[in-house]
């Protein structure tokens, strides 16, 4: 996994990546300090088909009691989607075990993750 930027090391992340379903299709945006869009608006990740029966206590559902069927975060994606815009989840997030690798659930089809900037 690329490192985040020296000059965001050890400092809180300025930008959110934000997945969703709409139109029963999961998309990504990343947004910036400024709430303007780092990257996106809405990059496709693929169809929302896979559910998975959800639990309050499940990785990543701290903030939200949930449970029944939901639709499954396509997490790796995600991921190699971020990177390729030049973003990576905070380390931080990443090992905070209340997070499903550093993301968390805000609404049945919604997910959220702090990323930084990639090192050149």
């Amino acid at each position: 996994m690329p490192e985040a930027h020296p000059a965001h090391s050890g400092l809180p992340a300025l930008y959110r990546a934000e997945v969703g379903v709409f139109r029963g299709r999961w998309t990504m945006s990343v947004i910036g300090p400024d709430l303007g869009m780092a990257a996106g608006p809405n990059i496709d990740l693929g169809p929302a088909e896979n559910l998975t029966m959800a639990s309050p206590d499940d990785p990543g559902r701290y903030l939200i009691a949930l449970s029944g069927k939901v639709p499954v975060l396509p997490r790796e994606e995600a991921v190699q989607v971020l990177e390729k815009h030049g973003f990576v989840i905070e380390p931080a997030a990443r090992n905070d075990a209340r997070t499903d690798h550093g993301w968390t659930q805000l609404a049945i089809t919604e997910w959220t993750a702090p990323c930084q900037p990639i090192s050149p």
